[in-house]
């Protein structure tokens, strides 16, 4: 069981784990996984497109894509905790003009947003207590890649 699926929910997700996930990021870069959704993506031509990330904690896939020619991102996060950190990984990128960060529960608002490019879950599908809504609204909001 992932850290995140403790029953305490998205309480654990604070401004000291987002610091934490900050300094790791800065250290070592994206884990395993995150480098393989970028790569992916990269590998498809990312040029202009836009993308949206479901749950994207400090941003640190979404600065990759910014890095590697995406045009703009978009990033809906339950936890508060991320904002903070996310917005100054942005700034110091500089690419703050070209990101959106919105707080609040995606399944709920999906419809609501834009459709990108490629959307991105990678590590909320798990966690999410209605996976299967958050991933039917990922999948309403792509137009090429999940």
């Amino acid at each position: 069981m992932s850290r995140c699926c403790i029953p305490a929910g998205c309480e654990i997700f604070d401004e000291r784990t987002a610091r934490r996930d900050l300094r790791r990021y800065r250290r070592k870069g994206l884990d395993a996984t995150a480098r393989r959704i970028v790569d992916f993506l990269v590998e498809r031509d990312l040029e202009r497109a836009s993308v949206l990330e479901v749950g994207g904690g400090i941003g640190a896939i979404q600065l990759e894509l910014l890095r590697a020619g995406a045009a703009r991102v978009s990033n809906v996060e339950l936890s508060p905790a991320y904002e903070k950190v996310a917005r100054e990984l942005l700034e110091d990128g500089g690419f703050a003009g070209r990101a959106v960060r919105l707080v609040y529960d995606f399944a709920d608002g999906a419809a609501e947003l834009e459709a990108a490019g490629a959307v991105v879950l990678h590590r909320v599908v798990c966690c999410y207590p209605d996976g299967e809504a958050l991933v039917r609204g990922a999948a309403d909001r792509a137009r090429r890649f999940l």
